[in-house]
């Protein structure tokens, strides 16, 4: 019988343990640097096509939209103040 288990015999389960700890930490790290990166260029892209169209950025206040042209509010309508 040959009792040669490799290089790796005197490692043990800890090793072993210690490693895929590690080997997901830095699959953990790699997407949190991805989801920044992404955040980031989607920030820079929106900001862009604002500075392109003429908008604010960012908006600062909601107006909603205009009643398309032509249109007439019902009699005795009273815009709310404000």
């Amino acid at each position: 019988m040959n009792p040669d288990y490799g290089p790796a015999a005197g490692f043990g389960i800890g090793f072993i343990v210690l490693m895929i700890a590690i080997y997901l930490a830095l699959i953990a790290l790699g997407i949190w640097i991805q989801y920044l990166l992404m955040r980031t260029a989607v920030k820079n892209g929106i900001k862009l096509a604002m500075q392109e169209t003429g908008q604010a950025f960012p908006p600062s206040q909601y107006h909603p939209p205009m009643p398309p042209q032509g249109y007439q509010p019902p009699q005795g309508y009273q815009p709310p103040n404000g």
